[in-house]
């Protein structure tokens, strides 16, 4: 989500808690004892006072009722304001992932066709000796009653490169020894079968390893399809990659 509506959505929720709790107040408003400025009916005044915690009035509950609905509100307004707080301090130190994978998987066809991810990268800094897998997860059962978690390893057309490119497709052939042939897309689902994807590289820099992974269902595979191109030329002919075609699609 980005920061703006992020904080537009936090506002919402702060405008949406208080105006609740006034409209509780409201009813029982003549038992809130004391005085507003500018005239601010006193159940909106003493909810923003009692969701923040501050005494910007000197109004006061005076029946059990009001009472009640303050704790509560309190109560409230504590969790609120920890739980969105603590969200943009985890944003703020959060370090977003350089790479973008596709939302989907593409399938040309499930004989003798091939299966294809793709992702693309902002990020300036160099990944070297980049080594690309996919691996295919199912529960299987392995005697009545006994599931056992399988991994089975997708070969790749491409399985590294000596420096990571802004864009690469991920390609496993579909032939006879595939795995995801041999199931079928129904036993997939059956099985519950997930794909990781994995890039694993070295910092051209530090020398840290690094490493990022995604995890495509079974309803993101795209049988008949296959990825549009996303790179195109510019007036001196340089190759440029368009990030926003990630995850165009276009039927085979």
């Amino acid at each position: 989500m980005p920061w703006i509506l992020f904080f537009v959505a936090m506002g919402l929720i702060y405008a949406l808690e208080v105006g609740f709790f006034a409209v509780l107040l409201a009813f029982d408003s003549p038992h809130l004892v004391g005085m507003t400025a500018m005239g601010v009916p006193k159940a909106l005044a003493f909810s923003v006072d009692n969701f923040f915690a501050n005494g910007f009035t000197n109004l006061n509950p005076d029946s059990s009722y009001t009472h009640a609905v303050a704790v509560v509100e309190l109560v409230a307004g504590l969790i609120t304001l920890s739980t969105l707080t603590a969200l943009v301090f985890s944003r703020l130190s959060s370090h977003e992932a350089p790479l973008r994978f596709s939302h989907h998987v593409c399938i040309s066809k499930l004989d003798d066709g091939h299966l294809f991810c793709r992702f693309v990268t902002s990020d300036l800094s160099q990944w070297l000796n980049v080594n690309y897998s996919l691996t295919l997860i199912i529960d299987e059962e392995i005697e009545p009653g006994l599931i056992q978690r399988r991994l089975k390893p997708l070969s790749l057309l491409n399985p590294g490169t000596p420096q990571l490119s802004q864009t690469a497709t991920l390609t496993h052939r579909l032939d006879a020894s595939s795995p995801i042939r041999k199931l079928g897309l129904d036993e997939l689902h059956r099985c519950q079968g997930v794909l990781l994807a994995l890039v694993q590289g070295v910092d051209e820099t530090t020398g840290v390893e690094l490493l990022q992974t995604y995890v495509y269902k079974t309803d993101q595979l795209v049988v008949g399809s296959r990825f549009a191109d996303l790179v195109s030329r510019d007036r001196d002919g340089r190759p440029v990659v368009n990030p926003r075609l990630l995850n165009k699609i276009v039927k085979v």
